[in-house]
């Protein structure tokens, strides 16, 4: 290889992995922005300071907001509690429907697939009560 074709390369290298490093850290950056909340008070307590510095909420507004965020969230969690068994019914149905269209070796793999998606429902909930 003659000197300028190395140094073509070894500039090719540096730019490729400036580039690189450059996307790690922007990714890291962008998902420290919009990540999600891991749960419903980080998410509230984002809600608010959000809030807070986007409409130079009074310290005396601040409870006020919070308190009708909880006020909102008991009663969305009322409902919910009343809309659960309707909706896990349709669910049962849905599933015996398609249950019924399957041969007993998809049948088996789609019994998988359920419980898996119960496990990771069941480890969300759990992360989400922490």
């Amino acid at each position: 290889m003659t000197k300028p074709t190395r140094m073509a390369a070894l500039y090719l290298a540096v730019v490729f992995v400036a580039g690189g490093l450059f996307g790690v850290v922007a990714h890291g950056l962008y998902s420290q922005k919009t990540a999600r909340a891991s749960s419903p008070k980080e998410f509230r307590e984002r809600y608010v300071a959000k809030l807070q510095e986007d409409l130079s909420l009074t310290p005396q507004q601040v409870p006020q907001v919070t308190a009708i965020l909880d006020q909102t969230g008991d009663r969305f969690r009322v409902v919910r509690e009343r809309m659960t068994p309707e909706f896990d019914a349709i669910r049962h149905q849905q599933r015996a429907q398609i249950m019924a269209l399957l041969n007993p070796e998809q049948q088996g793999k789609y019994q998988k697939i359920l419980d898996e998606w119960r496990r990771k429902r069941e480890l969300e909930r759990a992360r989400q009560e922490k």
